[in-house]
């Protein structure tokens, strides 16, 4: 989006468009129907647009699909093997806290376009709360040496206590990719034997 460019309050789709209600709280409420576990699809579809529109057509697919590409382009889309590090549920009061502090915003009562609350949720500056607590979850255990066993002991028991629950989709997920890594790390570590010993 153009910094020019005025913030989008509608899609067009098979030459119709559509109206959108894109506050950051009906966005996040479209998010979490798109997340519910067991839904059936057309249901899911329907209840998600629900969020965003006063009436979802009766063929919401490609709807959901352009709102969805609005809301997320591809140039932001979140990396496949990246660690989750927030949740708008779970780090609510965190966020908050962090919009009053750097920007006297009260998300309690003030309205934001969602593009707006992701830009300045992204730019939000050191000294936070939230900051400090994303900088732990992405904040790489470094390897053991004689020199950092303290450093390590901290930095196990901070990632502990701020930790984010995952949903059984995601622990499905984070499983398979940690599996993932171990499985290259090992046959990398093969690979590298075989050839000291060709």
């Amino acid at each position: 989006m153009k910094l020019q460019d005025a913030l989008p309050d509608r899609v067009t789709v098979n030459g119709h468009v559509y109206r959108l209600k894109l506050d950051f709280r009906n966005v996040l409420r479209l998010l979490d129907v798109m997340g519910q576990e067991g839904m059936v699809p057309g249901a899911r579809e329907w209840q998600a647009l629900r969020c965003v529109m006063r009436r979802p057509p009766r063929e919401c697919g490609p709807v959901l699909a352009a709102v969805m590409g609005l809301l997320f382009p591809s140039n932001k889309a979140k990396k496949e093997n990246g660690p989750k590090l927030t949740d708008f549920e779970q780090d609510a009061d965190m966020i908050r806290a962090a919009f009053w502090q750097e920007y006297r915003i009260n998300l309690f009562r003030d309205r934001l376009h969602w593009m707006e609350f992701s830009a300045l949720l992204s730019g939000l500056p050191e000294g936070s709360r939230y900051s400090e607590v994303l900088g732990i979850r992405a904040r790489p255990m470094p390897a053991p040496t004689k020199w950092n066993a303290e450093e390590r002991k901290w930095l196990a028991k901070a990632k502990a206590e701020y930790a984010l629950r995952l949903s059984g989709n995601e622990a499905a997920q984070s499983l398979s990719a940690g599996l993932r890594s171990v499985a290259e790390s090992l046959l990398a570590l093969a690979q590298t034997r075989g050839d000291d010993h060709a």
